[in-house]
């Protein structure tokens, strides 16, 4: 059993006060884009998906030998799939996200602005600043991983020396 005063220290604190530099509200501004410079088109899916999606089932129904086509099947038969262009760049964005056209074109825009933002201003966008945000709370992750693990360690290494002294003694009092 470990004593009370060590257990303490193995449970994990939390608080709302996080050693972090960059912080979710001090993030630069969402990126905008006019709708005047995107040039928006709806495509029907692409082959890509149909391949990864059913390639496993073309090879678990061999014996009914399906006559594949160069699209394997006509998988997406609706326009959900969403082609953004930003004709001052020439930057072109697509999204396949969801089954939802609405959708798609939300996260596509999301996308080209963030695009746009990275191209245009690298040094402020907010894509750089999302990343470092997530690699700091990995870094405080492993080191918090670390230190558990190292305090657990030393518990270890003092129950076994407690171990060894009591079974050292046991010995000393059979001999005498």
């Amino acid at each position: 059993m470990l004593p009370i005063r060590s257990i303490s220290k193995l449970i994990r604190c939390f608080s709302n006060t996080a050693g972090v530099s960059i912080k979710r509200n001090k993030l630069p501004p969402r990126p905008k884009v006019s709708e005047d410079e995107i040039e928006e088109v709806f495509i029907k899916g692409g082959k890509w998906w149909a391949e990864s999606k059913y390639r496993w089932k073309l090879c678990q129904l061999e014996e009914l030998k399906f006559k594949t086509n160069s699209n394997f099947f006509k998988i997406n038969k609706t326009n959900s799939k969403v082609q953004l262009t930003h004709i001052p760049t020439g930057l072109v964005v697509s999204s396949q996200a969801t089954r939802s056209r609405e959708q798609n074109r939300k996260h596509a825009r999301e996308q080209l602005a963030y695009k746009l933002q990275e191209l245009l201003d690298p040094e402020n966008s907010r894509a750089k600043a999302l990343r470092e945000l997530r690699i700091q709370k990995k870094h405080s992750k492993v080191k918090k991983t670390k230190k558990k693990y190292k305090l657990l360690d030393e518990e270890k290494q003092k129950q076994k020396e407690l171990e060894k002294n009591e079974e050292q003694e046991e010995m000393i009092f059979k001999f005498e």
